[in-house]
């Protein structure tokens, strides 16, 4: 497949987190170009993976050549955090540290469940920091939810797709994660930019980075990234990334 050069990086440290399927994923043209620039950018920034997949499935995208191998990757809704560059993983034991000893998945299922909600099954095996559940998608469904759950402290909620709910530990999430590798990393908060395409990566625009939103996010991330310093791209997924990169000034162009 021809593609076109690789964007031009301008050389100042930052860190890209980014979600993956329908940001970085979605868009063969914008893949390529994404893989060809971070091959090209030899180590000026830091890249993280922040999505809902498990580590191993994001891994097996890495292997399989759809995604370049990054830095970090934040798994599980960003409960998870792996440092490629150390074996004993010590950064992610320090994130996961974090979590209150009274974390309890059994009561957060036993109470999250009710009317329009039931319990999600996880194929590979149930996450230790995020409770999942179907929902039906109508606000009183979710209302009552949140009030199921309040007697409960130190837990973060989050709808996305019309589908699902998670529950996570408060210290935890994909806006946690990308703030704790912002402090480990030494950076500013003007040094980080998010990418990302649907209602579970609110948390990552909540946390004041700059954000960008591709053309094919859906409608329920464009609702709430309303602030200045978010970016809506008219490019979808992995050249949308790459455009916002442009517009916040970490690359000079982009093909």
């Amino acid at each position: 497949m021809k593609t076109s050069p690789p964007a031009s990086l301008i050389p100042q440290p930052f860190l890209l987190a980014s979600d993956i399927d329908g940001t970085l994923l979605g868009d063969e043209s914008g893949e390529e170009l994404f893989k060809q620039f971070f091959a090209c950018q030899n180590g000026h920034f830091s890249l993280a993976y922040v999505t809902g997949r498990y580590r191993w499935s994001v891994l097996e995208l890495i292997r399989q050549g759809r995604l370049p191998r990054p830095h970090f990757i934040c798994s599980d809704v960003g409960t998870e955090i792996l440092d490629l560059s150390d074996p004993a993983n010590r950064l992610g034991e320090a994130y996961a540290a974090q979590v209150h000893p009274g974390w309890d998945l059994d009561a957060i299922y036993r109470l999250g469940i009710g009317d329009g909600v039931t319990r999600q099954e996880f194929d590979e095996g149930q996450p230790r920091f995020q409770a999942g559940f179907y929902w039906d998608a109508r606000p009183e469904t979710l209302r009552a939810f949140h009030e199921r759950l309040s007697t409960l402290e130190g837990v973060y909620i989050q709808a996305s797709y019309d589908t699902y709910i998670d529950v996570l530990p408060g210290p935890l999430g994909k806006g946690q994660a990308v703030s704790f590798l912002q402090k480990q990393l030494g950076l500013s908060q003007g040094q980080v930019v998010v990418a990302g395409d649907a209602g579970n990566d609110r948390q990552m625009f909540e946390a004041g980075f700059k954000g960008i939103v591709p053309f094919n996010a859906l409608d329920e991330l464009k609702a709430l990234a309303g602030q200045p310093w978010h970016y809506h791209s008219p490019y979808p997924s992995a050249r949308g990334v790459l455009d916002g990169l442009r517009y916040f000034g970490f690359i000079e162009s982009f093909a």
